[in-house]
């Protein structure tokens, strides 16, 4: 009797334990990230401020999509270009400012990547690129000046971040 207790005891535990996760169960165990599909594949995930006003704007390739998993982080700089216009209108971003310290169109190179930024009145905007025989972009944030984006809580700095 007690060993088919355990096995029933056993049959159950599994059985609970495999169920999909709720997003209740989710939120619970972790932060909740709200992300825009700019483009097929590509997320948009927006900061705001405390008043719930866009400061910041980051967009990168899913590599799991809908279809199945694409692997190629790269964006043609066509379309990120694209995006950007569109996120951040030439009108609202005032213009483009070229004194130092922080030139537009400045680029950092650290092996195969530029960080590139330009730099306007209003916003400024970074593009990491890979460089090569395949160029791309792999990631892109645009941050308004005149906005400062609410305390998120606890956040990691880069170095500490999970490989």
């Amino acid at each position: 009797m007690n060993r088919a207790a355990f096995v029933l005891f056993l049959a159950l535990g599994f059985a609970f334990s495999s169920r999909p996760q709720s997003a209740a169960g989710l939120s619970a165990t972790y932060p909740v990230v709200i992300s825009y599909e700019v483009r097929p594949g590509i997320l948009m995930i927006p900061r705001y401020t405390a008043d719930g006003q866009v400061c910041e704007m980051s967009f990168a390739r899913q590599h799991t999509t809908r279809s199945g998993l694409y692997l190629d982080s790269r964006i043609s700089e066509k379309l990120a270009n694209d995006i950007v216009n569109e996120l951040a209108p030439p009108a609202a971003r005032g213009a483009e400012l070229h004194e130092p310290p922080h030139p537009s169109g400045g680029v950092v190179t650290t092996g195969r990547t530029d960080i590139t930024l330009y730099n306007y009145e209003n916003l400024k905007v970074t593009l990491a690129t890979l460089s090569g025989e395949r160029p791309g972009v792999v990631a892109a944030v645009i941050s308004w000046k005149n906005m400062t984006c609410k305390d998120e809580g606890k956040v990691l700095p880069l170095e500490q971040y999970p490989h």
